[in-house]
Parts: structure tokens; sequence; C-alpha cells
């Protein structure tokens, strides 16, 4: 590092042109707070040259970079101000002679003097009437409004003689000073402009962490663009689920609610890629951009490591992409990843609660860039065949968690169930996961919807989003056996996310309300004895089922027989189908008629009517929905 107190004119001449590295920030003195810090920058300029014009005027400190490029690393708000002071000023009101010097200036060798890969040069040099291919469409920084402020404040100076400006601008060359710093090294010189601004204004972990990653793709000499990444990056963001709250990261890292889908995705990769790092579980704590600037800064120093980091990044980025169209449908695919479809199916009922945890344990388990055992087919492509196991392992996970109401936790064991021992063979076979199913906690399920009879409605817990999904998966076995015209996820599909299905309850609120049937229920049958004890009977799993929504609001108000003939009507699954699951408790329904069905074995449950309007279930109805439910396992764990 080399440091020395020089006038602006020097810099000019020693670099000729100056690079505005990737990780500077936007030129904003010009818009921000109203232009208020450009407008005092070049009135005190003024001021000083009107007052004594012998006197130096001094700026402060800037910082460059000498390798390869000449980069300003601290000072690029007063440097580029400064140049369009500087034109500005010898353009409109200083003689020829001044002017050729500043088209020198800013034009040395026919390159402009500030280079910016993005958009700043070439707005500049449109807004000077310079040969440009600015494009007003993409990025801009609003030079033009930049420079009506600067002309106006020029015209503000009054009647001067030309000798008066050439004097101005003679001023700012040899009389602005300030104290110049000087690496010749990129990793240091990074350093220095990530230490200064954690003292000023605050960079956020992702502008922190796209600067480290600016520079790695330079000293990689990568052929990919900062800027193209940060389109990807931002485009990912914005699919559904990934910009929610992500609970292994610290909430007080992220800076705006549209800017944490960013945070997340590149949290996902540093979590994968580094998972074997001492320092990993600061992660969090520290924000992505200061982990790495803490703890990797090797990857903006060292060339060997840089190349790896960038190149593992860019394939995450296109993983990522491609397994999260894949599992949420958005790329179709062949009825022979039929895990998969389910899979989305499950992910969009949730309204994509789950999708970062399943992402992260993905790459974690099974994709780190780490060791062979990927995902990778022969031709480093995404394997559906892999991804289709992992999503039969996903599903079978969920099924599981979805039958325990003690359970809020969807993905509990799915890093389990994924893991592969030394050998790349799961760890778990898929024999083992069904059997890790206790199927009967299905009954301990509750939906308490508005309309109770009880103060207390018998029970606080609501499981009915859970339960929708097992009585859904029900059902769209049914559907699959008796009409496998579609594959199960169709049929789950248009269950859960068409809103076209209730959950019914088999207990109506009227039935209780009938004086005469709370009557023999109590005396007949010593049942409903208490209020709560209807309620918490009328909200078990066992007295649920599934049915049409227009079916469903109906279904309460009709006398049992009425009610009866309603559910074996049910007939509108894709609609087309019957709703065989609600159908099965009524005698000579569609259910006991189709062939595919009875194959099936499955113990008769239909409803038995007893006295004044009442009825029970059959003592098979529990064995009913066991049964049933060890079907739909064994069909989602084949595909």
């Amino acid at each position: 590092m080399k440091q020395e107190f020089v006038k602006l004119k020097k810099i000019f001449e020693k670099y000729k042109v100056i690079n505005i590295p990737y990780y500077q920030r936007d030129y904003v003195w010009g818009t921000k707070n109203e232009g208020r810090n450009l407008y005092k920058f070049i009135d005190d300029i003024i001021s000083q040259y009107k007052d004594d014009s012998s006197k130096d005027y001094f700026i402060g400190t800037l910082a460059f970079c000498s390798d390869e490029v000449y980069d300003v690393i601290d000072g690029q708000q007063r440097l580029t101000s400064l140049i369009l002071f500087l034109t500005i000023l010898a353009n409109s009101k200083c003689s020829l002679e001044t002017k050729n010097k500043n088209d020198t200036l800013i034009n040395p060798g026919g390159k402009f003097v500030i280079q910016e890969e993005h958009y700043l040069t070439e707005e500049l040099k449109h807004f000077f009437g310079l040969p440009n291919s600015y494009n007003s469409q993409l990025d801009k920084v609003n030079i033009p409004i930049t420079g009506d402020k600067i002309k106006k404040q020029i015209n503000m100076i009054g009647t001067k003689k030309v000798e008066w400006f050439d004097g101005l601008y003679n001023y700012i060359l040899d009389n602005i000073k300030f104290i110049s710093i000087e690496y010749n090294n990129i990793g240091e010189s990074l350093k220095y402009f990530l230490n200064i601004n954690s003292l000023s204004i605050q960079l956020s972990q992702s502008e922190i962490f796209y600067s480290i990653l600016s520079q790695s793709l330079r000293i990689s000499n990568s052929l990919k663009s900062i800027f193209s990444i940060k389109k990807k990056i931002s485009e990912l963001a914005d699919n559904n689920g990934i910009s929610k709250d992500f609970e292994f990261y610290n909430k007080s890292n992220y800076e705006k609610d549209d800017k944490k889908g960013i945070d997340n995705i590149i949290y996902i990769f540093l979590r994968t890629y580094y998972k074997e790092d001492e320092n990993i579980n600061y992660l969090s704590s520290a924000g992505i951009g200061k982990w790495m600037s803490f703890y990797k800064n090797e990857v903006f120093k060292d060339q060997i490591k840089a190349k790896e980091f960038v190149e593992r990044f860019n394939d995450y980025l296109n993983d990522f992409e491609i397994i999260y169209q894949y599992i949420t449908n958005v790329q179709s695919i062949s009825n022979y990843n039929e895990a998969i479809h389910l899979s989305s199916v499950l992910i969009k009922y949730e309204n994509y609660s789950y999708i970062l945890k399943i992402m992260q344990q993905i790459f974690l388990s099974r994709h780190n860039y780490k060791d062979k055992y990927n995902l990778y087919e022969d031709n480093n492509k995404i394997s559906l065949k892999k991804l289709n196991e992992i999503c039969t392992r996903l599903n079978l996970t969920k099924f599981r968690n979805y039958m325990k109401n003690d359970n809020k936790n969807i993905l509990e064991w799915f890093d389990e169930y994924i893991e592969i021992d030394e050998n790349g063979q799961f760890k778990k076979t898929i024999d083992d996961i069904k059997n890790d199913i206790e199927i009967e906690q299905i009954f301990n399920l509750n939906y308490k919807d508005k309309n109770y009879v009880s103060t207390e409605g018998g029970t606080k817990e609501d499981n009915s989003r859970k339960i929708k999904v097992v009585l859904g998966v029900q059902e769209a076995i049914l559907n699959y056996i008796a009409e496998p015209k579609n594959n199960i996820s169709s049929y789950l599909a248009s269950i859960l996310l068409s809103n076209s299905f209730d959950i019914e309850h088999l207990y109506s609120v009227n039935e209780f309300r009938d004086k005469n049937r709370l009557e023999y229920w109590k005396n007949e049958k010593n049942k409903f004895l208490k209020d709560e004890d209807f309620d918490i009977e009328r909200f078990s799993f066992e007295n649920l089922s599934i049915l049409s929504s227009s079916l469903n609001r109906s279904a309460s108000e009709k006398i049992m027989s009425e009610k009866l003939k309603l559910y074996a009507q049910g007939r509108t699954v894709l609609n087309e189908y019957s709703e065989y699951l609600i159908q099965s408790l009524v005698e000579n329904s569609e259910y006991y008629k189709n062939e595919n069905i009875k194959a099936l074995n499955l113990p008769k449950r239909t409803i038995e009517k007893g006295n004044y309007n009442t009825w029970e279930h059959s003592k098979n109805n529990r064995d009913f929905n066991i049964k049933l439910i060890e079907i739909a396992i064994d069909e989602i764990a084949k595909k």
C-alpha cells in the first residue's frame, strides 16, 4: 500500500482511465437527498475559488487499486461528480482551449475516463454527446437530472468572463487535493472497501456477498458477468416460497422483505458448500456477506479457490432452478416420475411453506458439490430418476407427519430418510420408512370448525389441514384404483388445490338439536350425556370424510336417509369421477359396484341407521381406514 498527498490532475495523468468495480454503489449524489450532497460539494469548491484561489481545497481520502486496471475503491461519488462538473463547466462556460483540454481528459486515447461495465459509462457518454451504446430501457442513474442541477448551479454564479471560468476549471484540477491510498492487490483493496463500509453506510448482506463474488469472478478470469448472476438470483428469488423468512437464517440479517429470497438462495449454497467448515455455525448470526468476508476471504485472493467457488456457485444456481421447477411442477415431466408430481401437489397445498427447507435438505444431503454421490447423471445434469427417489421419500415423510396431531414439523425425519452411506446407498430403505408410519395416529386427529354445541367446543385442537391431506390421499387412491386413467397426483390435485372439496362432519349440529334424536342417543345408546361429548365425537377423524363443497353445504340439513343419498351422489373428482370415499358409507353406491375397488377387499363400512333418524358407524370403520391407508402408503412408495 502506498499513501501520498496529491492533486486531482495527477490522478488523471497517472491513471488516465479509472475503473469502477462492481462492488461500488451506484452513482447517487445527483439524486439522493434531492442532490444536496452534490450541491454542497460543488458550492464549497466555487466558494473557495471565489474567496482565495491560491488556497487548496481538500476532499478527504480516495483509495485505488493498481492491479491490472486502476480501480477506485473509495471516492467514486466524488470523482464522478468532478467529471460531470468539469465537463459541463468546460462545455458551457470555458474557452475552446479549455474545452479541448477537457475532451482529452475525458477521452484519453479514445477510451472514456470512467469505465463501469453495467451502464454508468454509457449514460455519461450519452449525456456528453459522445459515441455510446446507451439503452434508456435498462438500469440507469439519471445523469441528465444530475447534469441539469449542475448547469443551474453554474449559471447561478452570474456573469463572468471566460477567463474566470477557465480559472475555475484549472483550480479544480490543480488545487483540489486529497490523500491517495493505492493498493496493488485486489484482495487487499476489497478488504479495505468492506472495512470502510462497515463503519459508514451499511452494505446489505447480499451486497457484501456480491462484492466478494465480483472479485472472485475477476481473478478467476470467469466469462460470467456479475450482473447476469445477480439477475438470475433475482429471478429465482421471485419464485413462490423463496422469499419467506427462513427459520435457519437470523432475521436481523434481512435488509428488505423483497430481498429475502436473494439472501435465502445464497445462504443455502454457503450452508451446503461449506457444511464441513469449522466456522459454518456462525453463518446464520453473521449473515451471508459478513461471514464470507470474515472467514472466506481466500475466494477473492486465491485464483484457484476463486475459480472453484465461482464454478460451483454457478452450478448451484442452475441446479437450484431445475430442482425447484421439477418439484413445484413449473417444469412438466413424464408420468414416470409420479413421486415428483405428488410432491408438487403437496408443496402447493402447503402454500410453499416448506420449500426452502426441502431445497436446503436436498442440497445438504444429496447434492453438496463435495462428495461423488450427487444428483447428476453422466452428463452432469440433474437426474430425474434420482430426484424422483428423493420425492418418494419426501412424500412418505410428509404422510407420516400428517398423521400425527402432535407434530408441527411436516419434514421431521426427511434428512434421515435421504441420507446415503459411503457406497451411495440409502441408509434407510423404503420398508424402513413404511414401518415408521403409525397409521393409528390418525384417530387422534380432530377437526374443530366454528360450529359446536358446548361452551368450549369439546377440544381446542384443529388438525384440519392434515386431515384434508389424509382424506384426500384416501380419495385419490380409490379414484386411481377405480379409474386408472389419471395418476394419483392428478386426483389429489383436484381434491386439495381446486377449493372444490371440504371436510364433511358426518355428525351435524342439527342432529344434536333434534330433541328426539338426542333423547334416543342418551337413553338408548348412553351417548352424548354432555354437550362436549358430542363435539368431541363430531370433531374426531373417525367421523369425518371429504365431500364436494356443493353437496357439503346441504348435507347437514337433511334427514339421515336424504343425507346418505347425497353422499351416494358425490361425483366431482376432476369434474368427472365418483367420490368413492364418502360413497363407501352408503350401500349400493358406485363404490360397491366398482370391480377394481372390490378387488382391494376393504372391510365394508356402510353406516347403520338407527331409530329416530339416528345412525352409527359400522364396526369395520377403523379397520377400513387403516387398510386403505396401508394401500395408499404402498402406492406412494412405488412411485
